[in-house]
């Protein structure tokens, strides 16, 4: 179990926008060697006192397996396990408990391998809209 970090969320990089409003942030991680069971990528910074309003995975790796998106406090608050494969429509929010949470400390969206997969090369787009009030 490995945790890997999309460029976006490298250290000192802050979600560009206004810290106030809606803000559009979209990030990639390149594939370039298999992924395993409980792999977590880093995708998104999300700022304290912000809150995710629409997110969007589109999965362009080569291979098949299971994933499930959330965040350091619940690995699954976005999307719940889904096969992902190359062939398959960008994916979003469709965890049907998800209910509104505003980030009480700074974290990241975060894609986890949730069954065992032969994810070799590609990568994975993230797109989210997070509003952020002063």
């Amino acid at each position: 179990m490995a945790t890997l970090t999309s460029p976006d969320c490298s250290a000192g990089v802050q979600p560009s926008g206004l810290r106030v409003g809606i803000v559009g942030k979209s990030a990639e991680y390149s594939i370039n060697a298999s992924l395993s069971l409980g792999d977590v990528i880093q995708m998104i910074k999300v700022p304290q006192n912000s809150q995710v309003t629409y997110l969007m995975v589109k999965w362009l790796g080569r291979g098949v397996g299971s994933i499930i998106v959330g965040d350091g406090v619940s690995t699954n608050r976005y999307i719940t396990e889904t096969a992902a494969s190359a062939g398959i429509a960008p994916l979003t929010i469709n965890n049907t408990a998800f209910q509104p949470y505003i980030y009480s400390t700074d974290d990241t969206i975060d894609v986890t391998v949730s069954q065992s997969v032969t994810f070799s090369s590609g990568s994975v787009v993230m797109i989210a809209h997070i509003t952020m009030d002063p």
